[in-house]
């Protein structure tokens, strides 16, 4: 039997850092995506072709190792043995992707979210995107007791434009899609995620467990005065904390209250990034170069994509200008892909 899968890309639009604090994010699919073709064999054996990269993999089903870290291929076998959704035979597959690569609009994470999707569909589970989400988070981020949080794998798995709130429970509420014509910018700049979330949650984690002795941070609730024991500098970094929250929260009511003019909501994106910039130290000089280029140029705003510390940001701008902020951008050395947001979940296809 031939199985294919396949997961979106994303971009966030308000709320990046905050999904492992427990606060909403809004995300965006977007229309590049990682794709995995499928054919059964009769042996215990699952033989990966990269495509993209020009290499291949190889697993036993009856003696997988234990996965060095980010080896999500293998993590993700191992969650579904653990888990019983291993299928009983092996398979062919091969893969390709038009996301670009450790540049923040979650690669790999569509990668795990659809290797999840294609496990369990030949294990002839039914595929279900809310389960696919939190099968993808176990095998990339649980199992490695990594840093990250869900926003990247409801996103990838249920497609679309949500705001998603984690605590106290999760919620996924559709939004709909914003006006004008919008280009993810690559600055070519390879990022390390892992250092980046660690230093960006880390301290930030510490604090509040400090601070929230009587009070939790959610996305409204007024906070009580700083401990005594916070030096100027952690009192700034729990401020702009609460003001990264803050903007989030107007972002998406102005997104969920549209039709509205777009220079309005694309500001907050442009206010968000600032914020990101100025308290989480999570841009970088490429970055800048291309989001002031781009603003110069028409762009209604934008902001840095991910983790940041190189990768991607993303514009937004009228349409009819849209190809004079494609020409400053890339001017700066960026590569600008044109998208379209709201993309399809993750899907899946059967054929015998």
């Amino acid at each position: 039997m031939r199985i294919a899968a396949s997961a979106p890309g994303r971009i966030c639009l308000f709320g990046e850092h905050q999904d492992y604090l427990g606060l909403p994010v809004v995300a965006a699919a977007i229309d590049v995506r990682c794709h995995i073709e499928s054919s059964s064999r009769e042996d215990r054996m699952v033989h990966v072709q990269l495509e993209d990269l020009g290499t291949s993999l190889s697993f036993d089903l009856d003696d997988l190792p234990e996965p060095a870290p980010r080896a999500y291929w293998l993590s993700a076998l191992k969650v579904a043995d653990t888990e019983g959704w291993l299928p009983q035979s092996g398979w062919n597959a091969s893969v390709k992707s038009t996301i670009p690569q450790q540049a923040g609009a979650s690669s790999s994470t569509a990668l795990v979210v659809a290797w999840c999707a294609l496990i369990a569909a030949r294990s002839g589970q039914s595929v279900n995107a809310e389960w696919v989400a939190c099968a993808a988070h176990r095998a990339e981020v649980t199992y490695f007791n990594e840093p990250g949080g869900q926003m990247d794998h409801f996103a990838c798995a249920l497609g679309g434009i949500h705001r998603f709130a984690f605590e106290p429970h999760f919620e996924a509420l559709p939004m709909p899609v914003p006006a004008g014509s919008w280009l993810l910018l690559d600055s070519l700049q390879p990022k390390d995620t892992l250092t980046l979330l660690h230093r960006a949650k880390g301290e930030r984690v510490r604090l509040l467990e400090a601070w929230s002795a009587t009070w939790r941070l959610t996305s409204s609730a007024m906070p009580p005065p700083f401990p005594e024991s916070f030096d100027a500098k952690q009192r700034a970094l729990m401020e702009g904390t609460l003001e990264l929250r803050d903007i989030s929260e107007r972002g998406s009511e102005a997104l969920r209250s549209l039709p509205t003019q777009p220079a309005s909501w694309a500001r907050l994106l442009t206010q968000h990034h600032r914020l990101l910039r100025d308290v989480l130290h999570v841009s970088t000089d490429r970055i800048e170069a291309i989001l002031n280029a781009s603003g110069l140029a028409g762009a209604w705003g934008g902001k840095i994509n991910g983790s940041g510390g190189g990768g991607t940001c993303f514009v937004v701008g009228p349409p009819d200008s849209i190809d004079d902020v494609q020409k400053a951008a890339e001017n700066t050395g960026a590569h600008a892909i044109p998208i379209a947001l709201g993309g399809i979940g993750v899907e899946v296809f059967y054929q015998d």
